[in-house]
């Protein structure tokens, strides 16, 4: 079966994460993906978190479906490298601060004068304008900027960062959905263009009720623990059970907040149907506190109230459901064999798949070189022995 994006080949001069996570979400798909990295050094993803064997697990899902060339850019002949493989692609993925790339001559204006309907999908702390874009910024920055730092954690403490990438991923999703729109519009027009995308957009587009709230009902939203962040809207909850497990229940419609409540009632927790919120989320955490795991999800279930358990990676890997949709996908990584999450979104026409796991750092140079830009041995071989390529 064709892959949707086989024709598509993006160079990406990315590292860490945002910008890198956009790539491999197309790369999943057909993508080819060119990644340049520093002959030695390579991705500073790399080295970050547990290793195995020399090389990093996060690595191996971020790097995954991507040809991993290194190309030293302080050098004249690897900037011109680059260039070259610059005419051959389709898009560029960037996500350094907001002028270095144009002071090496690989900005937009460059590019497109090389290619002029080259797509550019440009990540970076503020964007490209306004008065903080000299500013450096990671995901736990844009977090927080975005006011959804604010909002997480308990009421009575200091807020929190979630415990994963959660400003760099959805940048990096917000960055493909970009390029999709940029690739259509260029099939439409001919005409490429560049995307500015600041790393706080996405959230502060996400949390889409925040400010309307505040100018509206006068009310800035503030964080209610596992509760939301305002009342009224439903009602959800964290719940500690008997044996030390924790569930979340999410009442959040008419139906599903009616029959929480009749089922409380039945359980003898709460005194009426009608109670607040307050005394409902009560008597709510004394029931599940009284029952196991297992038992209250088949008694919620069972009372067609929304509710599951809140599972850790052990309960992930165990869980039947996720195998029978195939979320987790084993790929061959060297000598080793390592489960990562697998394809999103499923599609039935046109799947996506999972070639290799993140490659060695330059694995592809030669192949890159000789094949995309169709150098001789003896040219690469040069190049390298000149620090150029490695």
């Amino acid at each position: 079966m064709t892959s949707p994006l086989n024709d598509i080949r993006i160079l990406e001069l990315g590292h860490a994460l945002a910008g890198p996570f956009a790539s491999v979400m197309l790369a999943d798909f057909g993508a080819d993906v060119i990644k340049i990295e520093r002959p030695g050094v390579g991705d500073s993803l790399r080295a970050m978190g547990p290793q195995r064997g020399g090389k990093g697990i996060w690595w191996t899902v971020t790097g995954r479906n991507k040809r991993s060339v290194c190309i030293d850019l302080k050098s004249p002949e690897g900037l011109a490298l680059v260039r070259d493989l610059v005419a051959t692609s389709d898009v560029v993925v960037e996500n350094f601060r907001p002028g270095v790339l144009d002071r090496l001559g690989l900005g937009y204006e460059a590019l497109s004068a090389i290619k002029p309907d080259i797509i550019m999908l440009r990540v970076s702390g503020f964007g490209q304008t306004g008065p903080y874009s000299h500013r450096g910024g990671f995901g736990k920055i844009a977090e927080a900027f975005s006011g959804a730092t604010h909002l997480t954690g308990a009421a009575d403490a200091p807020p929190v960062h979630p415990g994963y990438s959660l400003g760099d991923a959805t940048t990096g999703l917000m960055g493909a959905f970009g390029i999709m729109l940029a690739l259509r519009h260029r099939d439409q027009t001919g005409q490429g263009q560049q995307i500015d995308l600041a790393l706080y957009e996405p959230l502060l587009r996400m949390i889409e009720w925040q400010v309307p709230l505040h100018d509206v009902a006068g009310t800035s939203p503030m964080r209610n623990g596992p509760r939301f962040p305002f009342d009224g809207a439903f009602i959800t909850d964290i719940c500690r059970t008997k044996d030390g497990q924790a569930i979340v229940v999410s009442a959040a419609t008419t139906e599903s907040l009616t029959a929480l409540r009749r089922l409380l009632v039945t359980a003898g927790t709460l005194g009426d149907e009608a109670a607040g919120e307050t005394d409902v989320v009560a008597a709510l955490r004394t029931w599940v506190a009284s029952q196991t795991r297992e038992s209250a999800l088949e008694t919620l279930h069972e009372a067609r109230v929304v509710a599951d358990g809140i599972n850790t990676a052990a309960d992930i890997g165990q869980n039947e459901h996720i195998a029978a949709r195939d979320n987790l996908v084993t790929v061959l990584d060297g000598d080793h064999q390592v489960r990562m999450p697998g394809v999103v979104p499923r599609m039935t026409g046109s799947p996506g798949q999972i070639n290799w796991a993140g490659a060695d750092l330059g694995e592809h140079t030669d192949e890159v070189l000789g094949k995309v830009l169709d150098l001789s041995e003896d040219r690469i071989q040069e190049l390298r022995g000149a620090g150029v390529v490695g």
